[in-house]
């Protein structure tokens, strides 16, 4: 578990540093551009999220069980997923070269020839985080993340700073992806080792078996989580996009914390499977206790200070933007619970198409009632009721495929007890005494005393998770003091 536990750390770094174009740049890009401008780039990126989700359609995640399934073609599986990939890209971005046209131009508001580029670039032969990591390799996927977030940020304030002009910094990203696909594709040239690897046993139906259900999932998954973001953009402007993506701004830390200890679970949980059915339920119950030992003081804390945070960060004209965060805290509580993993451990991911498609059809019915009456607001609330319809499908799905009850389904004392010192440890925030006296710096102040009281409390209930951490973390301590000795 320690190595499962190391894996875990190195990739949430990496994933974060992946999705630094979401995290970094937009605190840095709201101060070069107008709130109207900064919504027409979040545009953008929405759109050519949508465009990714549909070309990838989680080929590349299917390595995640494909190699581990059968390691002894592991370049066959890789090739075969380039080339999936690579005929997925060039349907995606047809289909939307077609609409638009037959729109007049009005699908994708004039991004066309930028979204076919920056699609084909950024989607092909980028299967590499997920070559390492179902072979243990989380090292290689922290440099590979790390250099493309260095340079995705370089590119986009540099850009901004000089120019101020969104089609520019748009452009300057189509760029930055066709230098890494050719670096990619040299990479691919020289490393390929698939003509001395026996041939696959089932090529392409074992890998299309897994990916279809998944990717379609995961494709429903992307639309309900962006279906509000559409109509925003759509029905309420450029500034109110702008609004409601500095309240979800959060997201992509939430997501690569979740989806992090998932990635590194997954192929551990497909090996135990073939032991015992047990065996990746207990691994799995115990991923879902760290989550929230990571998420419930994020809720807590921002939920105490979301508006000076907002204001600090981003700058007065985005003080609408604390609400839409508040609200958005309840799909963090969700986040904790990802039932994904144990299901497509025992390969059973039609359940994650389902639950997608309830999902889809909640925020799309609430996204009509609560839009006219609470605008951005109520597009936020329609994306939490559509949350917790995927959670709720996705649990009794789990239970059904495991054969359990909800008593056996979660580690419900281990649940409670984090639950109960996340609140019990915000007695020390409620008062405004902390930015009172020492300004926006007590926040940072506040969150320290908050964190090391939630710690103390989760030791002093002898939390099992909690305690594992601790012995993780003093084993990791250790190890980097002795390597530094000399």
């Amino acid at each position: 578990m320690s190595a499962l536990a190391n894996r875990a750390a190195i990739l949430t770094l990496s994933r974060l540093a992946n999705y630094g174009l979401m995290l970094i740049s937009p605190i840095i890009l709201v101060r070069l551009l107008t709130v109207e401008e900064f919504g027409r780039y979040r545009e953008f990126l929405l759109y050519a999220s949508l465009l990714q989700s549909f070309a990838v359609f989680s080929i590349n995640d299917s390595l995640l069980y494909c190699i581990p399934a059968q390691p002894q073609s592991v370049w066959r599986t890789v090739r075969q997923t380039a080339v999936l990939i690579a005929g997925g890209s060039a349907l995606v971005v047809l289909v939307l070269s077609i609409l638009d046209y037959g729109l007049g131009g009005r699908l994708v508001g004039g991004y066309l020839g930028a979204l076919v580029a920056y699609t084909l670039f950024s989607v092909n032969l980028d299967f590499w985080e997920y070559y390492w990591l179902a072979q243990g390799r989380a090292g290689p996927v922290f440099v590979y993340s790390a250099c493309r977030l260095a340079a995705r940020i370089i590119v986009a304030t540099v850009t901004a700073a000089l120019t101020h002009d969104v089609g520019t910094i748009i452009w300057a990203l189509v760029g930055l992806e066709a230098v890494r696909l050719l670096g990619a594709a040299i990479a691919f040239a020289v490393l390929d080792r698939s003509r001395q690897e026996p041939p696959l046993a089932e090529p392409w139906r074992e890998q299309l078996r897994f990916c279809v259900p998944s990717g379609l999932a995961s494709l429903l998954a992307t639309l309900s989580r962006n279906l509000s973001n559409v109509v925003v953009a759509r029905a309420l402007g450029a500034v109110s996009l702008a609004q409601y993506t500095i309240g979800r701004f959060g997201e992509p830390l939430v997501v690569t914390v979740r989806n992090s200890i998932s990635a590194v679970v997954l192929p551990e949980m497909v090996r135990k499977e073939r032991q015992s059915r047990e065996a990746p339920l207990a691994l799995w119950q115990r991923t879902t206790v760290v989550n929230m030992i990571f998420l419930f003081p994020v809720v807590v804390l921002v939920a105490r200070y979301a508006r000076p945070l907002v204001v600090t960060v981003f700058g007065a004209g985005y003080e609408r933007a604390a609400l839409i965060m508040q609200i958005y805290l309840l799909v963090v509580i969700r986040e904790c619970f990802d039932f994904a993993p144990a299901l497509r451990a025992i390969n059973r991911t039609r359940p994650l198409v389902e639950s997608n498609v309830a999902a889809l059809v909640t925020c799309g019915a609430a996204l009509l009632v609560l839009v006219p009456y609470a605008g951005v607001a109520g597009a936020m609330m329609a994306f939490v009721a559509a949350s917790y319809v995927d959670a709720g499908w996705l649990a009794r799905c789990t239970m059904k495929r495991y054969e359990i009850g909800p008593a056996k389904l979660l580690p419900w004392a281990s649940i409670g007890k984090t639950a109960l010192a996340a609140i019990s440890a915000s007695v020390l925030i409620v008062s405004s005494v902390w930015t009172d006296v020492f300004g926006f710096a007590g926040i940072a102040l506040a969150g320290a005393a908050y964190l090391t009281a939630f710690v103390l409390l989760l030791l002093a209930m002898r939390i099992p998770e909690a305690v594992w951490l601790q012995t993780w973390g003093k084993k990791l301590v250790f190890r980097r003091a002795s390597t530094a000795r000399p």
